[in-house]
């Protein structure tokens, strides 16, 4: 019997040069790594301690889809903080990562046929759960030349019938710009202008060198915005996967039942692990804040008066390097300077068709690690 095919959604997703990379540089000894986003600090002794207790306590089964309500109040409490307003728990559903609450948000609001606009350069998992969803992303750009923000005109002449969301990132994976009040309030006014949806991808709001983080659900506008965040970056938990997602009011319960036939809900223990971050002393946070912003300068002192900097990363830990000109590509120069300099950066292709003149890399590394990499990076790039 003739074997029927596969799904051909699956087998078109968009590859991520990220995993390609660091597949290649994983047969290699003594690699730099510069493509990897995470800290390299591991969760505070505090967190993972309360985390054990409440698996010897018997943390250990299902959870609600939305999650455990205390953390679920604790997000609310939080989010209520930084957007001066009060949040409904209700509104709360506690995901498998930020990635999750990204999903579960598309998912709620896209049909198949719908478009989404994202950003150029943006995160390449806002292309593929698009995909996944069966709409089609479009992006706008973000050029370098205006500090990689967007040009209100060129976005809303890029919205039609079908589109249905619009995903912003601040501070922003792959460029480290952080939206400016100003900004943000012009974004949430077109998406209710238009009647789109906002989701607003907020994960690196810790991690701030410069201005402000203005968060999308300050300016009102409950009833169309989403706001993706979690636990990863701001408390070195990327492994304990807990993210969230605040909904707006009447579609929190749909959101919710998205759970069931992808999670049925997050983890237990690294739910009372989130509880135990959010709860207890903040002082990890601002310390993680700290070893960032250092190594951020420390990028500045190695390239930042060579003009292979278009901005200057004011929060996340990343920087797009500019690799001018060159006829292979952000791809085949990301392979060669591993292959030839043994140190791994991200394609800046994988964050959108304007970005292959770029590399992302990541200061998440030891200073000293850093800045042999970063000075391989510098006499590469203008020795060829």
């Amino acid at each position: 019997m003739q074997r029927r095919d596969p799904s051909q959604r699956a087998r078109s997703m968009p590859k991520s040069a990220i995993r390609e990379i660091m597949s290649l540089a994983a047969g290699r000894q003594g690699v730099i790594h510069l493509e990897v986003g995470e800290p390299d600090f591991t969760t505070p002794v505090h967190i993972v301690e309360q985390a054990g207790a409440a698996a010897s306590d018997g943390w250990t089964r299902y959870t609600a889809n939305a999650g455990i309500p205390s953390l679920r109040a604790q997000i609310a409490r939080r989010v209520g903080q930084r957007i001066g307003a009060e949040v409904d728990p209700e509104r709360i559903v506690v995901t498998v990562g930020a990635v999750g609450a990204l999903y579960t948000a598309i998912m709620t609001v896209v049909d198949a046929g719908d478009e989404v606009l994202i950003p150029d350069p943006g995160w390449p998992n806002y292309e593929s759960i698009v995909h996944l969803a069966g709409a089609r992303p479009v992006r706008f750009p973000l050029p370098a030349s205006q500090g990689f923000l967007p040009d209100l005109d060129d976005l809303a002449g890029r919205i039609g019938p079908r589109t249905k969301a619009l995903i912003l990132n601040t501070p922003s994976n792959p460029t480290g710009v952080v939206l400016p009040r100003e900004a943000m309030q012009e974004l949430a006014t077109l998406a209710d202008r238009q009647g789109l949806y906002l989701i607003s991808d907020e994960i690196y709001e810790d991690i701030l060198f410069e201005g402000e983080h203005v968060s999308a659900g300050s300016f009102g506008l409950e009833d169309r915005i989403f706001i993706v965040s979690g636990v990863s970056k701001s408390y070195a938990m990327t492994g304990w996967r807990i993210g969230y997602l605040v909904c707006p009011p009447d579609l929190a319960a749909i959101a919710a039942r998205l759970q069931e036939p992808t999670t049925s809900c997050a983890s237990s223990v690294s739910q009372k692990a989130a509880e135990a971050a959010l709860a207890g002393p903040q002082s990890c946070v601002a310390e993680g804040r700290r070893i960032f912003q250092r190594r951020r300068d420390l990028l500045l002192e190695v390239l930042g008066n060579t003009g292979l900097l278009p901005v200057t990363p004011a929060g996340a830990f990343y920087a797009l390097v500019d690799i001018g000109d060159r006829h292979e590509g952000s791809v085949e120069f990301a392979k060669a300077f591993l292959l030839e300099q043994n140190v791994a950066t991200v394609p800046g292709l994988t964050f959108g068709p304007s970005c292959d003149g770029t590399i992302r890399v990541a200061f998440t590394i030891a200073d000293e690690q850093l800045r042999t990499g970063l000075e391989r990076l510098k006499t590469y790039i203008q020795r060829n």
